[in-house]
């Protein structure tokens, strides 16, 4: 069972200010560090950008900002640094557009519900540790282990809705 954050089953910031994007800048720099992991610039910048980003972000997104910021960058090398920041927990990936979204608190491992408006792209991860849980032990009876759990959810939000 993973360990629940302290928001389990409250909505997770998704938009983070220029202070909670340095916040989570200086988490990764210390996760790295205590993994004796090199957090390059390049990885560094990948990170900063899907932070800063209003919506998840794909790959080809992020290599426009890094050439617009005058650093030459080709495709696997940015797949290589979202790569390693998914395998260090700071950033999650979303399959059904095979985008990217900062981890709000990569200090923990946790399973993640994501909201995904199929309108506008609003995207709002959700902790739902119950969820999860019951999954693992319907997989359990299957003789099958669960490695990594995230769910999506489509539909429109809010705004999209009225």
């Amino acid at each position: 069972m993973t360990e629940q954050c302290s928001h389990s089953n409250i909505a997770s910031c998704t938009l983070p200010s220029s202070e909670q994007v340095a916040r989570l800048i200086d988490q990764a720099t210390e996760l790295c560090d205590k993994r004796n992991l090199r957090f390059t610039r390049l990885r560094r910048q990948v990170l900063e950008l899907v932070c800063k980003a209003d919506q998840p972000v794909g790959a080809y997104h992020l290599l426009d900002e890094l050439r617009e910021s005058g650093r030459s960058a080709a495709p696997p090398t940015v797949y290589r640094a979202l790569d390693f920041l998914l395998e260090q927990g700071l950033v999650h990936r979303l399959a059904t557009n095979n985008t990217y979204l900062a981890c709000a608190h990569p200090q923990q491992p946790h399973a993640a519900i994501f909201l995904v408006c199929s309108q506008c792209g609003h995207t709002q991860e959700v902790h739902t540790g119950g969820v999860i849980d019951q999954l693992r032990r319907q997989a359990e009876q299957f003789d099958f282990a669960i490695e990594h759990a995230s769910v999506e959810l489509t539909g429109l939000c809010s705004r999209c809705r009225q």
